[in-house]
């Protein structure tokens, strides 16, 4: 009996190692978007820290499509023995609302690891435009007759909704163009072809910096330690923020130990290069698997609000 005990006691610290590791010590990360976007950059740090840290081989591999649904249908659908993860963006918060049909359960269906980062979205004007701060421009906005011309990265996506909350609270008139991607609106408001962007702050950032086009607002809720002139907001609207959050999740069932390693990892890797992250333009998430689930739970609500808002809609 006491033998057995012993090796029992044994047993058990082996059990939970076992745990917190991969199977064959391999994983994947996959990121529901093309390479070079926010969620392909923020994965392949993710898989970085976490080669390093627990000397697993991480490979990121990218399924875009359909709004980011294809590649969370995937994992959703992956065995859950931790070998497989995904980076989810906040635009799958709003795919919740925005589409008729999802073929997963973004809650259900995933287990919640952390929020590797978020990315700012910022509001950003052409220079002919002659608001400077928020309160200004939306009394500039109110005022044109033939409503405020502003782009986004294309229906649905989260610059549009987050301009989408700032129209209706602001009660103004807007004509909204969408483009395939950030990088073509930047480049349209560039040119004074349209007025205003609430583009993520990555691709804005060099124009604003170059002074091609004028930041207005953040839409983070405190200020940005590299960009301290630029108010939030929030400034304006106490509680107002509308960020474009990158998160790693994992298959329902997967065990927790290894979530909370990975969550360990991962959060203590963007705390260690948080000067390099905000060089991006992307701020350290600071989220893991304790409070994401309500994190996700009112970011799901928040991005509901503004897509019935805009009334847009996906099959």
């Amino acid at each position: 009996m006491k033998r057995r005990t012993l090796f029992a006691g044994l047993a058990l610290p082996a059990l939970a190692q076992a745990q917190q590791a991969p199977p064959a010590g391999q994983m994947r990360i996959v990121s529901p978007y093309t390479p070079g976007g926010a969620s392909d950059t923020l994965s392949r740090f993710a898989a970085q820290a976490l080669t390093e840290a627990m000397g697993v081989n991480v490979v990121v591999e990218n399924r875009p499509g359909a709004g980011g649904n294809l590649g969370a249908e995937f994992v959703a659908r992956a065995p859950n023995d931790g070998s497989t993860w995904l980076t989810i963006a906040a635009a799958h918060a709003a795919n919740v609302t925005l589409y008729r049909r999802l073929p997963f359960d973004v809650v259900r269906d995933f287990v919640p690891v952390c929020v590797i980062g978020l990315v700012p979205n910022v509001l950003a004007v052409h220079p002919s435009v002659p608001a400077r701060t928020f309160p200004e421009f939306i009394a500039w906005a109110r005022a044109q007759p033939q409503g405020v011309t502003y782009g986004s990265a294309g229906i649905g996506t989260l610059p549009h909704l987050a301009m989408e909350l700032v129209r209706h609270r602001a009660g103004f008139q807007a004509v909204h163009v969408p483009f395939r991607g950030s990088a073509p609106a930047i480049t349209e408001l560039l040119s004074g072809r349209i007025q205003a962007t609430f583009e993520n702050l990555p691709p804005s950032a060099g124009q604003i910096r170059a002074g091609g086009i004028r930041a207005i607002a953040m839409s983070t809720a405190n200020r940005l330690p590299d960009w301290p002139d630029v108010p939030t907001v929030a400034e304006t609207w106490p509680g107002f923020e509308a960020v474009a959050w990158q998160a790693l999740m994992a298959p329902a069932g997967t065990p927790m130990p290894l979530v909370q390693r990975v969550a360990q990892v991962v959060l203590a890797a963007t705390e260690a290069q948080a000067t390099r992250l905000r060089g991006m333009g992307i701020e350290p998430g600071g989220i893991g698997p304790d409070r994401f689930p309500a994190f996700l739970q009112a970011e799901i609500s928040k991005w509901a609000e503004a897509v019935r808002l805009s009334g847009a809609t996906a099959e």
